[in-house]
């Protein structure tokens, strides 16, 4: 790779990524093959020179891997136990934890994809709509509808404590 050194980019944006994944998925091996995959796929691009937007970029390939992921065969076609889920949503990763606002991420976690979408590009990456609305190739007012039903699920699961919180904008 001639202009980026890889080792660098993958210490600079690869925790972040890694929680993005974790968001998309709820598993955390998973994430971390789909990260890999991401930039295993970027060093590929050798010739990649818009160093300015790189976050960006490998934001939104994860982002694409993610939902390929989502959609894949395999994946729809997993027969879960009962005990396993159970796990997912008792078992607190340690990335999460160390977020100040863990249960709102919990809560995050359990949400159908299209919303909790919306809430990590609007909350955790700090996008406005019209940008979240860009990224995901979406209009402004469907992510607005999806930014309300979210808040409605969420301030349905979460105490009043941490509701507050996301109800400041």
């Amino acid at each position: 790779m001639d202009s980026v050194d890889l080792e660098k980019v993958m210490d600079e944006y690869g925790e972040h990524l890694l929680k993005m994944a974790c968001f998309y998925l709820r598993d955390r091996e998973t994430a971390k093959d789909i990260v890999q995959e991401v930039f295993i796929s970027f060093y590929g691009t050798a010739n990649y020179e818009e160093l300015g937007k790189i976050r960006a970029y490998l934001t939104k390939l994860t982002v694409n891997r993610c939902k390929d992921y989502l959609r894949s065969w395999s994946f729809r076609h997993l027969q879960f136990g009962k005990d396993w889920i159970e796990t997912i949503h008792n078992e607190r990763d340690p990335l999460i934890l160390q977020e100040e606002k863990a249960k709102i991420a919990i809560a995050v976690l359990k949400l159908p994809i299209k919303y909790r979408e919306i809430i990590l590009f609007y909350y955790y990456e700090e996008y406005n709509m019209r940008e979240v609305a860009q990224f995901l190739n979406l209009s402004e007012n469907t992510v607005k509808t999806r930014m309300i039903k979210a808040r409605k699920l969420l301030k349905n699961t979460l105490s009043s404590d941490y509701w507050e919180v996301l109800s400041i904008e």
